[in-house]
């Protein structure tokens, strides 16, 4: 007989100050084989007073619009209590001062409150792979601002390649999806991702990203 292989949870924890969303948003994730929701606060406030350093967290779903503590102003916070863990934000907030502020804190995606559920704990299942899912709204905004300024510092321009995988990964694909759709292998795409990293002088997608509208790379 075949041994049974047991996928392990990963954990999630949830910021969100609206009771009933936060109790449908939490059943939805628990609902999966492989998500586990135990952790559902209002507030950053609350968040730190209810959680510990050692307890483990894959990902944190982060509403901005919270009482007290703004939620951008937390993900610092968030990240210094649990260092391993992907950020996705979840709003109604699509303002682009707003996103990229978001981004440019460390969050590692950034998803609407209008998405239907499917597609939230898609976004989570994303994160976990090492995607950083994006609303179509949102991606679509930080493309237009990758095109509508010109490059200031072209001595640290992309190559079109490098620039058209970026644009892949600020879309919300994984390198895996990457590679499948630019017929490329996927140790190609990471060389690519890694050479992003090199020239933008980051160390994730949100910084690139984040780097690349500041230096007005398209």
């Amino acid at each position: 007989m075949s041994a049974t292989v047991t996928t392990p949870l990963s954990h999630i924890c949830l910021i969100e100050d609206h009771q009933d969303y936060r109790r449908v948003l939490q059943q939805a994730i628990n609902s999966s084989a492989h998500l586990k929701c135990l952790h559902a606060y209002s507030s950053i406030e609350a968040f730190l007073e209810g959680t510990t350093p050692d307890g483990s967290v894959d990902v944190v779903l982060l509403d901005l619009g919270l009482p007290g503590m703004h939620g951008v102003e937390g993900i610092k916070l968030i990240q210094e209590r649990f260092p391993r863990a992907k950020i996705l934000v979840l709003t109604v907030y699509d303002h682009k001062p707003v996103v990229l502020q978001a981004l440019a804190a460390g969050a590692g995606g950034y998803l609407l409150k209008a998405d239907r559920l499917e597609t939230i704990i898609k976004g989570i299942d994303d994160a976990l792979q090492g995607g950083a899912p994006l609303n179509s709204h949102i991606a679509r905004m930080i493309l237009t601002t990758f095109n509508a300024v010109r490059p200031v510092m072209p001595e640290i321009d992309l190559t079109d390649r490098e620039r058209e995988t970026l644009g892949l990964l600020a879309k919300g694909m994984i390198k895996k999806e990457i590679a499948e759709k630019l017929g490329v292998s996927y140790h190609t795409v990471d060389t690519h991702v890694r050479n992003i990293y090199i020239k933008l002088k980051v160390h994730n997608l949100s910084g690139a990203v984040t780097r690349a509208i500041q230096l007005g790379l398209t």
